[in-house]
């Protein structure tokens, strides 16, 4: 897998990590087709102060002349003046703005992702106005057309897309395109857009058609004819120039397409992202991967701006032309907006809340549990009351990643921006420890069986190791270019790491430094990794259409793989108290528990678009969640629930157990819960929780079924401590 292909892999909505001259994002994607339902209820939440990060993404210039933009995560619509005013809106209800748009009624449009729908407020922020698609519907970029109607790109949770249209009284209509992009990535930062094109028609792309081998643009009259256009490259954005052609950003290269869908490819030095948009000069202005942005003249020329030139902002997503005569940026991953001179100058940024994205934890051997904070640069510190710490940095800008708990009684982290090693004792004082330029691109780090910290570097393709007094030893990967991200002790007494590129799973003698790989198959994108209760190895899958979870033993035998749903390569895998695997399921709003036998369920996190990352297993056997997006830490119990198979006669009362609850809390008691039946004939009632403190514990109820067949029986059991409900397997109940 070439270095492009992986990086457009690899994005997410979090963290950044330096990877030679490019910086690359934490979280690979992993597809997977999800639906969004209203959560009643989660975990209990612990904010992590500055809280939620904003995540500018798109941005476009308001009837009044302002800068309008939409904050992905921040759920918020914002405007900012040419002078630097800045106010931002939240909106009720709204929940992941991706487009924008100045409609032709003097309002602002914005298509809403996790709700699906469609809507508008006035330039004072208010009289919000939305318009709900069908189920199933994820309306991404969305423009005018020259019908003076408003329309849109609608990626269907099924993996088809369609193109929308709705008037300005809201009436919307939808032509299929026919094209499959695979199960909507809702943490993308790469999505559908669409542009109204020199010949008035509607041009589009959809980014997400790469992950199924498809490279293409399209148009929609509007009419609704649709017609497509191979492309060589794959399409991140679309806009029109000044010359009559269509500019397309891509992932290498910016492309001019004529109207009959021509393509002429010019390439770039950096990735292409998702910006693009004619500049007050008349050239077409992008933005590139991670941190840069250039233009191309309707002659071909392209210019590059260096990445130094944009150091205070990271992930460039929006690009607009400003009514002053500028550019104007969104930066995503700094959480902030820019102005850029068509001299390519930098003269002012503007921050929102950059948030304090915990991305990884750990547990400390003083029972806390440690986490990292990507964006404030700090490493926290939760006790099991919740009562949080934070300790800065040394080196600013260091951007921690992952964490874990040495044999020296520290805590020991990755600072990826910084090229550094770095551990932190109980009490907060930090020591850092410069690895050089031999050593790239540092990911997941974990504490051996030896006393050494052991981590991996995927820029230079290397296992290497930490002793407590900090010195550090490599030792190469036999496969070149394997992207060695996550590592684990197994019970064998090695280490145990995923090599992404090279879909395999490794493992090391830390005695020896001998390496030893095995292939798990074609295109897997193995990544976290955790040695189980059943003492095997178990990992994730990201393959972008069959995301799941797979189980090693110690001999590298592949014994099981069990699809799991989890989105944008989420950090976290552990296994829990309860004797199962547990993972951050990153969307939706949820983490997965499977058990050893491969049985699969879900249990959801309280916090509106959330990402569930990174798990841990505290020491008071509850499952502490760090989750960026919402700048919390979620608590809550290790439980797994099996249905019970009952029998019972038609018309006579029925009273019995219908499920059986393990929980890895020892200090649960039967009054922590309550319960819930669903009988499977469209009838719900309470059941009866009983057992010991600590579990396993037992639901039963009573029910009269009025006539004979077979009934799915779901029972759930609500943690009224952690606010956290679960589900059973499913039961089945024979009625005779």
């Amino acid at each position: 897998m070439t270095t492009d292909k992986l990086i457009r892999r690899v994005f997410g909505a979090c963290e950044a990590v330096s990877m030679k001259s490019r910086t690359l994002p934490l979280k690979l994607i992993a597809l997977i087709s999800l639906g969004f339902a209203a959560l009643s209820f989660g975990s209990t939440d612990f904010l992590v102060p500055p809280g939620r990060q904003a995540w500018p993404l798109t941005i476009a210039v308001g009837p009044d002349h302002n800068l309008w933009f939409t904050e992905l995560t921040g759920e918020k619509i914002g405007r900012l003046t040419t002078s630097g005013t800045l106010t931002e809106f939240s909106l009720a209800g709204v929940q992941s703005p991706i487009g924008i748009v100045a409609g032709p009624d003097g309002n602002i449009w914005f298509t809403d992702q996790l709700t699906g729908k469609i809507g508008h407020i006035d330039t004072n922020g208010g009289k919000l106005k939305q318009f709900s698609l069908p189920t199933g519907s994820y309306p991404q970029g969305i423009t005018v057309g020259p019908d003076r109607n408003l329309w849109f790109v609608d990626q269907k949770e099924n993996g088809l897309f369609m193109i929308g249209k709705i008037t300005v009284a809201g009436k919307i209509t939808e032509y299929a395109t026919h094209l499959n992009a695979g199960p909507v990535q809702v943490f993308s930062s790469v999505f559908g857009q669409i542009a109204t094109g020199p010949d008035d028609d509607l041009w589009f792309v959809n980014p997400q058609l790469a992950n199924m081998g498809t490279l293409l643009a399209g148009k929609i009259t509007t009419a609704g004819v649709i017609t497509t256009y191979p492309m060589n490259d794959s399409p991140q954005g679309i806009c029109a120039g000044a010359d009559g052609k269509l500019y397309a950003i891509e992932g290498s290269h910016i492309a001019q397409i004529t109207t009959a869908g021509v393509e002429t490819e010019f390439p770039l030095s950096r990735g292409g992202w998702t910006g693009v948009t004619l500049g007050p000069d008349n050239n077409v202005w992008f933005t590139e991967l991670a941190r840069g942005a250039g233009y191309i003249t309707p002659s071909g020329s392209v210019t590059e701006y260096p990445g130094k030139v944009f150091a205070a902002m990271q992930y460039l997503n929006g690009i607009v032309a400003g009514s002053d005569g500028a550019l104007w940026l969104t930066g995503g991953n700094t959480s902030n907006l820019g102005r850029l001179t068509v001299a390519g100058q930098l003269t002012n940024v503007y921050p929102l809340n950059n948030g304090s994205l915990p991305i990884w934890n750990a547990e400390g051997p003083d029972g806390a549990v440690w986490f990292t904070e990507s964006a404030t640069n700090l490493i926290g510190r939760i006790d099991t009351s919740g009562t949080l710490s934070t300790f800065s940095i040394p080196t600013q800008t260091s951007q921690p990643g992952g964490i874990t708990a040495g044999g020296d009684g520290n805590l020991w982290f990755v600072e990826e921006a910084a090229n550094q090693v770095a551990k932190i004792t109980p009490f907060g004082t930090v020591t850092e420890y410069s690895l050089g330029s031999t050593f790239q691109g540092l990911f997941g780090i974990a504490g051996g069986p030896d006393g050494n910290v052991w981590f991996g570097e995927y820029s230079t393709n290397n296992i290497a190791k930490v002793a407590p007094d900090g010195t550090v030893t490599q030792y190469p990967i036999p496969t070149q270019s394997s992207f060695p991200l996550f590592i684990t002790p197994g019970s064998d007494g090695n280490l145990w790491f995923a090599e992404n590129s090279a879909s395999q799973i490794g493992k090391i003698d830390p005695n020896t430094g001998l390496i030893t790989e095995y292939p798990i198959g074609a295109n897997k994108g193995p990544g976290a990794i955790t040695a189980g209760p059943d003492k095997n190895i178990w990992f994730l899958e990201n393959s972008p259409m069959t995301p799941a979870i797979g189980v090693m033993n110690t001999s590298g035998q592949l014994l099981a793989e069990y699809p799991i749903a989890f989105q944008n390569f989420p950090q976290g895998l552990t296994a829990g108290s309860d004797g199962a695997l547990w993972v951050g399921q990153n969307y939706p709003n949820a983490v997965g528990r499977v058990t050893t036998k491969g049985v699969v369920s879900s249990v959801p996190i309280t916090a509106t678009f959330s990402a569930p990352n990174d798990l841990v297993v505290g020491s008071d056997g509850k499952l502490w969640v760090v989750d960026p997006s919402a700048g919390e830490v979620s608590r809550l119990s290790a439980i797994g629930g099996a249905g019970s198979s009952i029998k019972a006669t038609h018309q006579k009362p029925f009273k019995g157990t219908v499920a059986k609850f393990v929980d890895g809390t020892p200090t649960a008691s039967k009054s922590d819960f309550s319960a819930s039946i669903t009988w499977g004939d469209g009838t719900k009632s309470a059941g009866t929780v009983s057992g010991p403190n600590g579990g396993p514990f037992t639901v039963s109820g009573s029910h009269t079924y009025k006539k004979v067949g077979s009934f799915k029986v779901l029972v759930s059991l609500s943690d009224n401590v952690d606010k956290s409900t679960y589900q059973a397997s499913p039961g089945n109940a024979k009625v005779k």
